[in-house]
């Protein structure tokens, strides 16, 4: 999802110009942004929750040449869905898919027969490595 997909969205929702929805979207984006600057958190009820965790400093190593390296402490933001978003995301990919029709389940034979028929034909030297 990008700034561009907010912007549309909100221009098809309230039947605004392109501008007014750009400016929209991004001032929906700074107001997240401020507020988990202020507060340390943000909260969606039925989508999920942002917060802010400090990370400690730490040591590691740098993969190209192995040397040890100090990463200092800093802050990430983490996101946490909520139980309704979850559900509903896990009830739509639940969903059994469709079943094969008795015609696909028919020509699968025939289709492997056909194949198997075409490989016996193949000169030798085009089935090297096949049994």
């Amino acid at each position: 999802m990008s700034k561009a997909f907010i912007a549309a969205v909100l221009q098809d929702s309230f039947g605004s110009t392109g501008v007014a929805a750009q400016k929209a979207a991004e001032d929906l984006i700074d107001a997240i942004v401020g507020e988990l600057l202020s507060t340390g958190g943000f909260t969606l009820p039925s989508f999920g929750a942002f917060t802010v965790h400090d990370t400690p400093a730490r040591n590691a190593l740098n993969p190209r040449t192995g040397e040890p390296v100090k990463v200092q402490a800093g802050s990430t933001v983490r996101f946490k869905v909520s139980p309704v978003l979850r559900k509903t995301v896990t009830e739509i990919r639940k969903k059994p898919a469709a079943k094969k029709s008795a015609a696909s389940k028919a020509a699968a034979p025939a289709k492997k027969a056909a194949k198997s028929a075409a490989i016996e034909k193949a000169p030798a030297a085009a089935r090297r490595g096949r049994k």
